[in-house]
């Protein structure tokens, strides 16, 4: 197929019925941070109403939705509110944790939290500690190089938090303060957010003015997430949604799923190629995940376990079995002048497929498959990843019904890099499982 071909039956923004109509993808004006969508900044995230639109159009209500790269939790949010059960599953902890309290409703009058006393409790004893000169070292257990990312008072006052919240009894409220937590971490690390990789912080002018109070950073972000979880539980209330509604998220590898379930459909936004060369998610969420004691591996190790990184010497050799045409005949080209690169890029694309084949296999005939997912480069060759999905997709069993395009407005990660343009386009697929193998 031609590539203008390709682009025009992209373009078309239709019902399954086959009626064209008017659509916007884009969500340009939308406020995206909405109720608990805005508790935490986090990659590459699916905006909340392309999830609602597609729970909306392609799932039951009340049925069991699978999100499998869950991320921060977008469509388990957005699936509680439209009245379906939902489960999660992501390799990164303090996805799993943000995924968790986004989506779980907190009614703080009856777990007898009052955000001002806990404030207060925690500013006389900060004082009291601070005057006797007793604020706790710096954890640099956790992490070796971790004054490198933090000045020493902000580390002092950090572990302060820390302490003051793992003391808390009630399961919820204590993961929902690590969550206000770790929005203070990133707010007042010595990290230059302007950096797709994550790994750099502020220049030596800039770290020299940077003095944030720690304590100051962490009251506004607790009165503001009060808020906005009051909000979730009073929307959840208006529209009735039953009691009885189920979101299970749980830390593990989308190419074998955790769950012994069957689901009605499943919505995600994966990763759209290595983490080495494309979105960090373990070296973004590095600071907050050993601050946070939540991995039980090291960093590295983490970073292993993402889609791609399992990469052999003879892999390139693998390079024709690729059952994508279109992945293919760029890193054919890309071998005879970078077979390093391509020997990178190229077992993402068999664990994606790998992944696809587990979502075929825990869905239930009929049901839908939609795929969020942007164009990705290699060595500033861009690759659709939509024809790429599409053709993967189809060796699983799936069929490939429409295709809807987006625009991104704005992003958390810069818009150009050292290494070239990030993404500014993403694509939705919807797949539907038409039979059982």
């Amino acid at each position: 197929m031609k590539n203008n071909k390709w682009q025009e039956v992209q373009k078309v923004q239709t019902t399954l019925d086959g009626k064209e109509i008017p659509e916007d993808w884009n969500f340009a004006r939308a406020k995206t941070s909405y109720l608990t969508h805005g508790l935490h900044d986090y990659p590459a995230r699916m905006i909340p109403q392309i999830a609602q639109r597609l729970l909306n159009r392609f799932t039951p209500e009340k049925g069991k939705i699978l999100d499998p790269f869950c991320g921060s939790g977008t469509t388990l949010v957005e699936a509680r509110i439209a009245n379906r059960n939902a489960f999660g599953n992501d390799i990164n902890p303090l996805a799993v944790l943000l995924a968790k309290v986004k989506s779980t409703p907190l009614n703080f009058k009856n777990i007898g939290f009052d955000p001002v006393k806990f404030i207060s409790n925690i500013e006389r004893e900060y004082t009291k500690i601070r005057t006797n000169g007793k604020l706790p070292e710096p954890p640099i257990q956790i992490f070796p190089n971790l004054l490198h990312w933090f000045k020493e008072p902000i580390a002092r006052d950090l572990e302060f938090l820390y302490g003051m919240i793992i003391n808390v009894e009630n399961e919820n409220l204590q993961d929902f303060l690590k969550i206000v937590l770790s929005d203070t971490i990133f707010r007042t690390s010595n990290i230059d957010h302007r950096s797709s990789r994550f790994i750099r912080i502020l220049h030596e002018e800039e770290l020299n003015k940077f003095n944030p109070n720690v304590l100051e950073q962490f009251k506004m972000k607790l009165f503001d997430s009060v808020t906005r979880m009051t909000q979730y539980r009073s929307r959840l209330k208006e529209l009735q949604v039953d009691d009885d509604i189920t979101i299970v998220v749980k830390k593990g590898d989308a190419r074998k799923l955790p769950f012994n379930e069957e689901f009605d459909a499943a919505i995600t936004s994966p990763p759209y190629g290595e983490e080495k060369n494309t979105v960090g998610y373990a070296r973004w969420s590095k600071l907050s995940v050993a601050w946070l004691r939540l991995n039980t591996i090291h960093l590295k190790e983490l970073e292993k376990s993402a889609l791609g990184i399992s990469c052999k010497k003879d892999s390139i050799e693998r390079l024709n079995e690729l059952e994508s045409p279109t992945a293919l005949t760029l890193l054919k080209d890309l071998s005879k002048t970078d077979p390093d690169r391509v020997r990178d890029a190229l077992p993402f694309f068999f664990d994606y497929l790998k992944t696809l084949e587990e979502v075929y296999n825990v869905l239930k005939p009929g049901a839908f498959y939609c795929i969020v997912i942007g164009d990705r480069s290699i060595r500033q060759r861009l690759l659709n990843m939509e024809k790429v999905t599409i053709e993967l997709g189809g060796t699983t069993g799936f069929k490939h019904i429409q295709s809807f395009f987006r625009e991104i407005p704005i992003k958390l990660i810069p818009w150009t890099t050292p290494t070239g343009k990030t993404i500014s386009r993403e694509s939705i697929i919807i797949f539907q499982k038409t039979r059982n193998y």
